[in-house]
């Protein structure tokens, strides 16, 4: 931008919104998103009775999966548990504690979670790594999954 243009009177700097950026700001920006709409919403049922480590979610060819929120619900009474969250493949947590999301403690009949991040703060995994879970002991009975996410490049 010129000098004599900032001097003027009556000049004021404008952003241009996304829609009208250049793909090459778009392409270079790391975890640059759209617009609101790409936040998704993924929901899942674990039957539960193991202490494996489970897939919970994987992200499209390519991408990789940045949380905002992670809510586990227990629909009927099992005592409380913990359920590991994390990134990758591992057996737990303690196999790479530098992918963990956290644990979610599941209270009796209740609604465990991890914190919620801001859209574009949460953990990330990296590019095809799946998002796992993994119960410390084994319930009894089914838990239902809330999972907030975005995808991105």
């Amino acid at each position: 931008m010129a000098v004599r243009e900032r001097e003027r009177s009556g000049y004021a700097p404008s952003v241009r919104p996304r829609s009208a950026r250049q793909d090459g700001q778009r392409r270079y920006t790391p975890g640059y998103l759209v617009d609101l709409s790409d936040t998704q919403t993924a929901y899942f049922s674990d039957p539960g009775r193991s202490a494996q480590r489970r897939t919970l979610l994987r992200p499209s060819r390519g991408r990789r999966l940045r949380l905002i929120n992670v809510s586990v619900h227990q629909t009927s009474p099992d005592n409380l548990h913990f359920c590991e969250v994390y990134f990758g493949v591992g057996a737990s947590i303690a196999d790479a504690p530098e992918k963990a999301v956290g644990y979610a403690r599941v209270p009796n009949l209740g609604e465990g979670g991890t914190r919620a991040w801001g859209r574009g703060a949460g953990p990330a995994g990296g590019k095809n790594e799946p998002l796992s879970i993994r119960w410390t002991k084994p319930p009894t009975t089914s838990h239902k999954f809330i999972v907030e996410y975005t995808e991105e490049r």
